[in-house]
């Protein structure tokens, strides 16, 4: 029986080793690291989000020094809507859904953002950018004087395997590529969890409000 008692332990081994490269394989939000000069989100398979990111369920986000994170709830006062990350005078506000493989939802959505924002009184243009393409909405405001003004807002959609990411970037971020680039630093690093259950197209993930506090930062300013 000695054989058989090696065997499983070499086995074991082996099993151990290969847990361990799927590791090294993983990306961790601080490296310095190829992966982060791609377009994000990415998905859960391609980084390590075991340290330094907030977990909302089907959004992991990075922690940053500094970020105030805001949640929409639906009427059930559980079900997570959208996310809301504020960095300083910027933000993003963030909604994950359901896609089919076969992918495409980006440009259908996109059309349909774009008649809900003109028939608002938005100004709307189309954006080629590292992310694909994207639509520029100048929204309408009235200021406290009660002037009228325009706040510029970038709205950006991202696929990945059975998900959609519809990411808007507001604020400062969204008037240059210059004031946005430490919030493109935040979208590259977002990481979305896709479950296993059949969803319908553009079903929301499920998201929740994070239980506990992340230590940060560990994403370069």
């Amino acid at each position: 029986m000695g054989w058989l008692k090696r065997r499983r332990r070499d086995d074991e081994e082996q099993v151990e080793q290969h847990a361990h490269d799927e590791s090294q394989d993983k990306r961790q939000a601080g490296d310095d690291a190829e992966i982060w000069d791609e377009p994000g989100p990415r998905s859960a398979e391609d980084v390590d989000v075991s340290q330094g990111y907030v977990d909302l369920g089907a959004l992991k986000i990075p922690a940053i020094k500094g970020m105030q994170l805001r949640t929409q709830l639906a009427d059930d006062k559980r079900t997570v809507l959208r996310v809301l990350i504020v960095l300083g005078n910027s933000g993003l506000q963030i909604s994950i859904a359901a896609a089919p493989r076969s992918g495409g939802v980006w440009d259908e959505v996109r059309e349909e953002i774009r008649e809900s924002l003109t028939s608002n009184g938005a100004s709307v243009e189309d954006a080629e950018t590292r992310y694909g393409a994207e639509l520029l909405a100048d929204m309408p405001v009235t200021l406290p004087d009660g002037s009228k003004a325009t706040s510029r807002m970038r709205i950006i959609g991202r696929e990945g395997p059975r998900w959609f990411a519809r990411i808007d970037v507001l604020g400062p971020a969204a008037q240059s590529s210059e004031a946005g680039e430490g919030i493109e630093k935040v979208i590259d690093r977002l990481v979305v969890e896709r479950d296993d259950r059949p969803r319908a197209r553009l079903d929301l993930l499920p998201m929740h409000v994070p239980d506990n506090a992340v230590q940060a930062p560990i994403v370069p300013q």
